[in-house]
């Protein structure tokens, strides 16, 4: 029994700590974003569709969707041509 409880209580913690982890992962994709398209042209379509992109991470950032932010974050960053 205490075999359970302590399994249980570390995939608790587990479970905490990702989401934790997520929401810092956020800001900084989003800020590394936004650093390398200002290096770019404004006007570039691919420039735009990245900068709507992080805007829309940061949106979700804000709404506690740290999952979907990581994902439009990466998108835009893909869009950009920043490897992760």
């Amino acid at each position: 029994m205490k075999t359970l409880m302590a399994a249980t209580a570390v995939v608790v913690g587990l479970a905490f700590t990702a989401g934790t982890a997520m929401a810092f992962q956020c800001p900084s994709l989003i800020k590394q974003g936004r650093d390398a398209a200002a290096k770019m042209d404004a006007n570039s379509d691919k420039v735009k569709k990245a900068a709507s992109k992080l805007d829309r991470a940061e949106a979700l950032h804000k709404e506690g969707k740290h999952a979907d932010s990581v994902t439009e974050a990466n998108e835009a960053l893909g869009l950009l041509g920043i490897k992760q």
